[in-house]
């Protein structure tokens, strides 16, 4: 006598595709590449080791960084002690872009959008990681930063702020913002152009470097435009004594935000029409 084997029916909601199963697996893909570990944790002690380093040379306990004089450099702390706020937002650049680009060149991102078809979820799952990842990050070395810099300013006697000084508040945070929002942009770089070379070259070149350059060479009249440039625009929040010509801060963060969302923006529209 045969014996009829029942099977039970898979659930539904066991197979079905849902946002935060994408953010999952968006998740996991990140966190067990090694190079994310290395460059998050390669941000967090350059952010707080270049602070240590400018409060020493601003105390004159080490060499300046202005050749020919004895006299240290005088920086507000608070300006001093954020010293490797450059650094983090290079390297945090550089993993957004990764983030965004990497599955273009090793061809995962096929399996990927045959999995998720509808393609958006992707750019808003990989997004949300990005930040989950790097808002603590960059808020652990700002704080790391302030507290040893401002130990070591008050340890050679010189002048300290307190944490609960509102302007040092606007440039920690506002420096955990301008972390995050470049990796943002790298990642919408990375999506849209599909190259890390040449997301990489456009985000360290266009938007950290040519500002600069472009501040030098261009006419004085012409200057009024620049400050509407995304790390011109950051400075309203991330720069203790904020230069005159520079926007305030309520359109600083307007302005810099409009440039977060016009690089996603990109991203999801080509996203779209594009082949994988």
């Amino acid at each position: 006598m045969s014996e009829s084997i029942v099977l039970s029916p898979v659930s539904r909601d066991a197979t079905r595709l849902t946002f935060m199963r994408v953010v999952r697996s968006e998740f996991l893909k990140l966190r067990s590449l090694r190079s994310t570990w290395i460059m998050l944790s390669s941000m967090l002690v350059l952010f707080i080791a270049f602070g240590a380093i400018a409060a020493l040379a601003t105390t004159g306990q080490i060499e300046g960084t202005r050749a020919g004089s004895a006299q240290p450099v005088q920086l507000d702390p608070v300006t001093t002690v954020m010293a490797g706020a450059g650094f983090a937002v290079l390297i945090m650049s550089v993993f957004g872009v990764l983030s965004g680009a990497r599955e273009y060149g090793s061809g995962m991102i096929r399996t990927t959008l045959t999995f998720v078809p509808k393609r958006l979820p992707v750019l808003w799952a990989k997004v949300l990681v990005l930040i989950a990842l790097v808002v603590p990050v960059a808020v652990l070395a700002s704080l790391g930063a302030f507290y040893l810099g401002m130990a070591v300013l008050s340890a050679a006697g010189s002048d300290t702020v307190s944490i609960s000084d509102p302007d040092a508040q606007r440039v920690l945070i506002g420096n955990s913002v301008y972390i995050t929002g470049l990796a943002v942009i790298g990642l919408g770089l990375g999506m849209a152009m599909r190259s890390m070379p040449g997301a990489i070259a456009t985000v360290i070149g266009g938007v950290l470097i040519l500002p600069a350059l472009l501040t030098a060479l261009l006419p004085e009249s012409w200057r009024s435009v620049l400050k509407y440039l995304p790390s011109n625009s950051a400075a309203a929040f991330t720069e203790m004594n904020v230069r005159a010509d520079m926007l305030g801060l309520g359109a600083g963060i307007a302005v810099f935000a409009a440039w977060v969302l016009l690089s996603l923006a990109v991203a999801a529209v080509l996203l779209n029409q594009r082949d994988a």
